[in-house]
């Protein structure tokens, strides 16, 4: 590691990230990442088949930003150079951070120029890693700050931007490439068949995959009959067999009253209500406990972190409450 970073701590210099721990993890691995899913999705999905037509936006988006990109990481490598010619030393770190973030635009922008790699740029696993690379910019971000250097500021901010810009552009560009694939609300109007009247009678959720179940998939074909036209009751989804009215009564008056006749002095509704509906209801029971706890730890965890504000503390209570408000948040 000293042949890597020559007089520079790995990971910490006492007040933040060392300058090596920066190049190294957050901008070299972070670009070498980017670099190998490109390549593998790039690989698994080119597409000679296709030629698709890309507007004026998407040529705007696919080949001007990564164009800038490039010339911007540029400006690194050749500093770098520069100090190289006049006799200064430049540390490896340097040389793999500044080489790394160019080669990641100039790939960019050698494959927007092939129609047969724009499939590339829609892929999910792309689009999501490109979410999360700008944090990564931003952590780097703020120990370029840390310098005082001007020029380095002003670029590193450009290329977070850039990255923020090119990661929103291939999101939107897959998703409005994944809704031209499916049928419109226009198409759905004109298109009135029985099949959306089979699929009301015969989804009923016992064969979906847990995803259809987090995602309400069942009321599709509710919607798409919305559609075509105004619904009625009868269109509207029914109950299961277990969960209809006079099933649970049945269920509960006959375990009650086998309560009753082997508990005639001390019968139980407990043991009642759990012999009739089961080990499911209280598995939905201690969920609802559960969430019901979490909701309760928002307003106490928020009251704590307001106080934190308030009182201020070099520690990192204040991280760990904003984190823990955000999970009970999307819990």
């Amino acid at each position: 590691m000293d042949f890597i970073c020559p007089n520079s701590p790995f990971v910490w210099d006492g007040s933040t990230f060392s300058k090596c721990f920066d190049d190294m993890i957050l901008d070299f691995a972070t670009n070498m990442v980017t670099i190998f899913i490109i390549l593998i999705i790039g690989i698994t999905q080119r597409s000679p088949r296709q030629n698709q037509r890309i507007n004026l936006m998407e040529k705007v988006f696919l080949h001007i930003l990564p164009l800038v990109g490039a010339c911007l990481s540029s400006v690194d490598v050749i500093l770098l150079l520069k100090e190289k010619l006049h006799g200064e030393f430049v540390s490896y770190h340097e040389w793999l951070s500044s080489c790394s973030e160019f080669t990641v635009w100039t790939i960019i922008v050698l494959l927007s120029r092939c129609a047969c790699f724009h499939c590339l740029f829609c892929h999910r696993i792309l689009c999501f890693w490109w979410i999360i690379k700008p944090v990564m910019g931003i952590l780097h971000q703020l120990v370029t700050f840390s310098s005082f250097e001007v020029l380095k500021c002003l670029k590193e901010i450009c290329l977070v931007l850039l990255d923020i810009m090119f990661g929103i552009s291939i999101n939107i560009i897959r998703v409005k490439r994944a809704s031209s694939r499916r049928s419109s609300i226009e198409e759905s109007l004109l298109s009135v068949d029985g099949d959306v009247e089979e699929d009301c009678n015969t989804d009923s959720g016992n064969n979906q995959s847990y995803w259809d179940l987090m995602a309400f998939k069942s009321i599709d074909s509710v919607m798409n009959r919305g559609v075509i036209k105004q619904l009625d009751f009868e269109d509207l989804l029914g109950l299961p067999t277990d969960m209809d009215p006079s099933t649970c009564h049945s269920k509960l008056l006959s375990c009650w009253q086998a309560q009753r006749s082997c508990n005639c002095t001390n019968p139980s509704l407990v043991r009642a209500i759990c012999c009739a509906y089961g080990y499911p209801y209280i598995c939905l029971g201690l969920l609802k406990v559960v969430n019901d706890s979490i909701g309760f730890a928002g307003p106490l965890l928020l009251n704590k972190l307001i106080k934190f504000l308030q009182q201020g503390s070099g520690h990192l209570d204040g991280y760990v409450l904003a984190i823990a408000l955000g999970l009970t948040s999307i819990l």
